[in-house]
């Protein structure tokens, strides 16, 4: 028994979950959610070329700051960084953000003459964003979202991500697949990566999507933590399949710490299973954080569910170490 003694306003961590009808207005950047500040926005995902070719896209906002997108293809045979992202529109961004939509753009004059400019655009419903010949993507939501959130006093966390399905071109090939627009509530004055949630807590995320031969899309996060911290949130389209908030299962590494498969047990809704693909670690991703972060790609898909999947993708983090101290290895 631990000699811990419970605090007021501490409860291990543990989630809420729920869906939610996207309504930008309802999460503009200066309001609060669930009584919490705006410390970022993600916007990322995976997509798959005519060739079979794999793209990462990843591009995080800060206030008007962006960092540059991270463009990663596995074209090689092995997830590399492409040469383009160095070259993607970084620092601040021209932003006009309306209730019913966001819009980023470059400044009048680029920092770089090489520099690619960026014009991005989400409403509730329609997403377009290209970036020079890095990239240039259309497409819909096909789904609702899916939030949660967790009442700590000290450390709380609130989380809105929302799907959308785009196709267009990414280095020049044809390509298809889903992205995730993310937005993250959290302490002020503390960058992700230093809060306890990334540091001690987390120790692995699962976002997926899969679009079945009826169109049909199917997508969430799964996500696995210390204390009590887990979450199941999954759809299929609007319909939820899952909001689970008590994740059992547990994970195959590698030799490199990466998850080759992983179980996720969801209570009466089902088990998920993430296989991951060994041409789709992203080393290139991880070598910009520390901390044995690890970030990957792969499939995801319930037990028992034969239908054909069209297109589709998984990004996975996590913490091998975590896995290993928390006792979620798979036994022989």
């Amino acid at each position: 028994m631990s000699d811990k003694k419970p605090s007021l306003g501490d409860f291990h961590f543990r989630n809420v979950a729920a869906s939610y009808e996207p309504n930008l207005a309802l999460l503009m950047p200066d309001q609060p959610f669930c009584g919490v500040a705006l410390q970022s926005q993600y916007l990322y995902g995976g997509l798959t070329s005519e060739s079979g070719v794999t793209y990462v896209l990843e591009r995080k906002f800060i206030g008007p700051m962006s960092g540059g997108n991270y463009v990663l293809t596995n074209r090689s045979g092995t997830m590399d960084l492409a040469p383009e992202s160095g070259r993607t529109a970084k620092g601040e961004l021209v932003r006009k953000f309306e209730p019913d939509k966001r819009h980023w753009a470059s400044k009048g004059m680029l920092h770089d003459s090489a520099e690619l400019p960026i014009d991005l655009t989400i409403t509730d419903d329609v997403l377009t964003w290209s970036e020079g010949d890095a990239l240039d993507l259309s497409g819909t939501r096909p789904a609702y979202g899916v939030q949660f959130y967790a009442p700590m006093r000290d450390e709380p966390l609130a989380y809105a991500s929302q799907p959308y399905w785009v196709t267009g071109t990414i280095l020049g090939e044809k390509c298809e697949g889903p992205l995730f627009f993310d937005h993250l509530y959290f302490r002020h004055g503390v960058e992700w990566k230093e809060y306890r949630w990334y540091t001690d807590l987390q120790v692995s995320w699962n976002v997926f999507a899969n679009k079945f031969e009826d169109g049909s899309v199917e997508w969430g996060h799964i996500v696995r933590g210390r204390q009590d911290w887990s979450v199941g949130a999954v759809m299929a389209n609007d319909e939820e399949l899952a909001m689970c908030t008590d994740v059992r299962g547990d994970f195959t590494l590698d030799d490199e710490g990466y998850v080759a498969e992983a179980d996720y047990d969801c209570g009466p809704a089902g088990t998920w299973t993430f296989t991951g693909d060994p041409t789709q670690t992203l080393a290139g991703f991880n070598n910009a954080r520390w901390g044995g972060y690890r970030a990957q790609g792969g499939t995801t898909r319930r037990k028992g569910d034969d239908r054909a999947i069209v297109g589709g993708w998984t990004w996975l983090e996590c913490f091998a170490d975590r896995i290993t101290s928390e006792g979620l290895l798979r036994q022989p």
